[in-house]
This record gives structure tokens, sequence and C-alpha cells, in this order.
């Protein structure tokens, strides 16, 4: 069941990120399935985690949301990520997010993708 909800709220939060055009860019310039756009969004997750009163916006809440909504949904629903229990969420998407900036060469993956990789590389299943 709490498989099923992960995977249904990352089903969620990708529907809308294709969707989205509320930004100064065009839907055409901007890749939200993309390693580029998962950075960003994890990058203000973080200040967000550090201080409640970062997000001066709505895009940034978007793009908050949309990092954690991703990050909890691929821990909870890969067969290839198993974090101990004492792991917080917020752990996760430093994670996730410390594996992008080392890894600039593999931005252009797709985001899911990059999560999956980032958690089995910290928390593999079956040590």
């Amino acid at each position: 069941m709490r498989k099923t909800l992960s995977v249904a709220i990352v089903m969620v939060f990708l529907g809308f990120a294709v969707g989205k055009s509320g930004s100064s860019t065009s839907p055409q310039e901007e890749d939200y399935t993309g390693g580029n756009w998962l950075l960003v969004s994890c990058q203000v997750t973080v200040k967000t985690t550090e201080d409640s009163r970062f997000v001066e916006n709505t895009f940034e809440s978007y793009r908050d949301g949309y990092c954690r909504g991703l990050v909890a949904g691929v821990a909870d629903a890969s067969p290839h990520v198993c974090p101990p229990r004492s792991v917080t969420h917020g752990q996760q998407v430093k994670v996730v997010l410390k594996y992008l900036q080392d890894h600039p060469e593999e931005l252009h993956l797709h985001n899911s993708d990059l999560v999956e990789k980032s958690l089995a590389k910290a928390f593999p299943c079956g040590k």
C-alpha cells in the first residue's frame, strides 16, 4: 500500500512537471524530466529544510515539492533502494543532491533514474 501511494505521488509530480508552464522559459526550452531540473529542485529543498523562510514564491515551493515527492517515491518503490529506518527523508534528498553535484556528466539522464542510482549506491539492498 505504501509503495503504491508513493508511486502515485511520483506520477502526479511528474505529470505536473511536464505540464508546468509558469516559468519564464517555454516548455520546449526546459526539460523537467532531466537531471538539471532535479539538481536545482533539490537545491531548493535543502535550502528550505535548513531555513523554512527560504521559499519566496510558488515556483520555488513547487520545485521543493517536486524533489521531495520524487525522492520519497523512488526510495519507497525501488527494489534496489533499502535505506535503514533511521535514515530521514532529508538525508535521502542530500544524498541525491550530492550525487547530482558529483556527477554532472549524468545530468542528461532521466531524473527518476538518477534518484534511483544515487539512493541505490548509498543504500543498496542485500548488504
